[in-house]
């Protein structure tokens, strides 16, 4: 049985939508299930409690138009069809929603005999995905059945380590505090592993509401240390610890999980986790109006970061001139590539260093629109490097007013910047947006 939501402000279009639904599971005999929504708020709010299969949105609606719901919707779940329907005659709306996660655009008035085709063809893709998404039993302790296809992480070393933290944190977009104190958990303890000379494996899997971490090889480890880095991450709630590997349940959607105060379901004693091992510490509260130099960082990683940036404002000070080379943007890449992977490793930083890993991604990308828009990115980058210079010597030298001054700046100008060369790369596409399906 497939699920299927109906967003349009307009009832009467809603109702035509249904009986032409109605008419098409009646004729080709397959069970559906029909919600609707009449506006982009309620239509999220209905995505964020349940999966749907097919959804058929409308573009123009009060609250919350279709673009800006098919964008959170599809944060949220990777899986779902979104359909965007519209009378509007403007490619540059039609280009938007699907930028945005649509998978395809249809013209209203409707034209019957199209649509039909169509629902044959988009319920022909949903049981392929589902096909190719074989369910096993998987690796972890819960007893969820999750889809064949895992990602695996053979600690045999710290490298190992760092790419699993940097796959979560660093190039996902939009990890949340749970997702960060879960990979934080996995890497302490991976950590204390190889320090035992332990090689732990880390499976990744997924269902269709949660992904699963577990770690396996742990045999060796005492459960009274593993205790003891779970007590430094009460949120960290969902765990299950059995004989030699430990299994996380972090829900894909975030927004719609209470809060739930953490409970001990072991009466381990907590101990003393040898002064080598990781220690995240709380950034120190200064009142509003007082400034406060900040020392979290370590004394050789903020020295590379200093050289980095020096090396960095003199590339971006040539963005503007017109006459940059390939080998310089990609330097450019490479630098902020540098800054965010030293910065990194500091939980005061991190959100800085995700937002500067996929602006050095999307660089690398796109050398060739870097260079075509070179003349009008020079001002662009010559603020953003300013921006990072001013953020290190007021935070570490001058003082700052707190530990994250200047985040939001820098990380908003970092995803303007990747929003720039993604859009123009958009442009480039000759791909017809008015129709991805030929019927």
């Amino acid at each position: 049985m497939k699920k299927i939501l109906l967003v349009d402000d307009n009832k009467i279009s809603r109702s035509l939508l249904r009986t032409l639904i109605e008419d098409y599971a009646a004729e080709e005999k397959k069970k559906l299930v029909i919600n609707e929504a009449d506006n982009g708020v309620e239509a999220v709010m209905l995505c964020n409690n349940e999966h749907y299969d097919l959804i058929l949105m409308d573009i123009m609606m009060p609250e919350m138009g279709g673009v800006e719901a098919t964008k959170l919707i599809r944060a949220n779940d990777s899986t779902v069809m979104i359909i965007a329907m519209s009378g509007t005659e403007k490619p540059e709306v039609k280009k938007e929603v699907l930028l945005n996660g649509a998978e395809d655009f249809i013209d209203k008035p409707i034209n019957f005999d199209i649509f039909f085709a169509r629902l044959d063809n988009y319920f022909a893709l949903i049981e392929s995905r589902r096909d190719h998404l074989s369910i096993h039993e998987g690796h972890n302790l819960h007893g969820h059945k999750t889809y064949a296809r895992t990602i695996s992480f053979f600690i045999k070393d710290h490298d190992v380590l760092a790419e699993f933290w940097e796959y979560y944190l660093l190039n996902t977009q939009k990890a949340s505090p749970l997702l960060t104190d879960t990979i934080r958990v996995l890497y302490d303890i991976g950590s204390l592993g190889l320090k035992l000379n332990l090689k732990p494996h880390i499976w990744v899997e997924e269902s269709d509401k949660n992904i699963y971490f577990t770690m396996e090889g742990l045999s060796e480890l005492n459960p009274n240390f593993i205790q003891s880095i779970l007590d430094k991450n009460l949120n960290v709630t969902n765990v299950k610890l059995k004989r030699n590997k430990i299994s996380f349940l972090y829900p894909f959607q975030q927004n719609t999980i209470p809060a739930i105060q953490p409970i001990k379901t072991t009466q381990a004693s907590i101990v003393s986790i040898p002064h080598e091992e990781p220690v995240y510490s709380e950034s120190t509260l200064v009142s509003a109006d007082e400034n406060h130099i900040y020392d979290y960082m370590d004394d050789e990683d903020l020295e590379n970061i200093n050289e980095y940036l020096s090396r960095l404002n003199t590339l971006l000070l040539i963005v503007g001139s017109g006459d940059i080379c390939s080998e310089e943007v990609e330097e450019i890449a490479y630098y902020i590539d540098r800054i965010g992977r030293t910065t990194l490793i500091y939980s005061e930083s991190y959100t800085v260093a995700r937002a500067l890993g996929a602006l050095s991604s999307t660089i690398q990308k796109n050398l060739q629109i870097f260079i075509d828009k070179s003349s009008s990115l020079g001002l662009f980058c010559k603020t953003f490097g300013l921006d990072l210079m001013n953020w290190i010597q007021m935070v570490f030298h001058d003082g700052a007013p707190n530990v994250n001054f200047m985040d939001d700046t820098i990380i908003s100008n970092a995803q303007m910047l990747e929003s720039m060369l993604i859009i123009a790369e958009s442009a480039n596409e000759t791909v017809s947006v008015n129709d991805i399906f030929d019927f």
